[in-house]
């Protein structure tokens, strides 16, 4: 897909193919072109703001950019003031492309919550250095290691790595981390990632906490760590989160973690907003979870419901279902409704 195409293409066919979803006044709502080369932008949660005000400051601020663009949620951020935001590129099982884009509008800052964390890289743990060091200097190694320990199957492979010698420091990582699996490791990981100044350190104890499923704690560590600003642990966390929740049918008491899981559902950490709501799904929230995790809130719940994107709105139905326990059909204003009756 080509991101840095020309703005004046938008335009064009802004009047025309712009589809807004009918909500309530102050509801947040959805916006979406078809650009003529066939690619649609859907844009979720907007409020104040509407796509052509999207795409003329995006013209402006950061001309090189524009919504179909990866950096456009950076731009959003970090430029325009956005609370949170998030981009998304999707393909179909008949090859059809769509970008989703969700906002967390200026105005609605104090509903999103990061978990403020440092991106120091300094001062690794020595005890970990193996897994620290290939991060920061071996990244060809690190990441196809970091998807074969987290397969479904978790049988070690060499697939994904580019030379022998990534293969070898990658086999060498995936073999440490299974190993780490004593009551020790478990506490020191759990520290090292709620407290740890160390980004390095923070996905290494995620990663090692793959190792405990079984323990409620793990899942709400993990959660919590799904709202960091920036930097990679969020997203290993996602991973681990999805690898876990995948493997086993551990059904999870999500109580401890109500108040981070429901900032995510409100808009908190968009980008990771997509994989917490399987893993929800997946654990066994239900209705006791409902009003500690949705009341005055679930914005962005009902935003992904409402999305044309068939897998946003899709599992986003699915966890309402399971959190009321039983179906107010696939229409937003119903759920609306008995969200605001929590």
């Amino acid at each position: 897909m080509v991101a840095r195409r020309c703005h004046r293409w938008i335009h064009l066919v802004v009047a025309a193919a712009v589809v807004a979803a009918p909500s309530p006044a102050d509801a947040q709502r959805s916006e979406s072109i078809t650009l003529p080369s066939g690619l649609t932008v859907e844009v979720l949660g907007l409020r104040k703001w509407t796509l052509a005000m999207l795409q003329d400051s995006l013209a402006k601020y950061a001309p090189g950019d524009s919504l179909q663009s990866h950096a456009c949620a950076a731009v959003l951020r970090y430029k325009l003031g956005f609370a949170d935001a998030s981009s998304t590129h999707f393909i179909d099982e008949r090859a059809k492309e769509q970008v989703v884009v969700s906002v967390r509008e200026p105005q609605d800052s104090a509903r999103v919550h990061y978990r403020a964390m440092p991106l120091d890289t300094t001062n690794a743990r020595a005890r970990w250095s193996i897994v620290t060091g290939a991060i920061a200097s071996r990244p060809a190694a690190f990441w196809p290691a970091e998807r074969e320990y987290l397969s479904t199957d978790r049988r070690a492979s060499v697939t994904g790595f580019r030379s022998p010698a990534d293969s070898v420091a990658g086999m060498a990582l995936i073999t440490y981390l299974r190993t780490r699996t004593a009551d020790r490791d478990r506490r020191e990981a759990l520290n090292a990632l709620a407290h740890a100044p160390n980004m390095y350190d923070r996905v290494t104890a995620a990663l090692i906490l793959a190792n405990f499923g079984a323990r409620d704690d793990t899942w709400w560590a993990l959660g919590d760590a799904l709202r960091e600003s920036d930097g990679l642990v969020k997203g290993v966390a996602g991973d681990v989160l999805k690898s876990l929740s995948e493997r086993s049918r551990h059904s999870v008491q999500w109580g401890p973690a109500a108040h981070g899981i429901r900032a995510m559902l409100d808009g908190t950490s968009l980008f990771e907003l997509p994989q917490l709501i399987g893993v929800l799904t997946r654990t066994g929230a239900g209705p006791a979870d409902a009003r500690p995790f949705l009341r005055g809130g679930g914005e962005m719940l009902l935003a992904y419901l409402g999305s044309t994107n068939a897998y946003l709105s899709g599992t986003s139905h699915q966890l309402l279902v399971q959190l009321r326990g039983s179906d107010l059909g696939t229409g937003v204003g119903p759920w609306r409704a008995w969200i605001e009756g929590l």
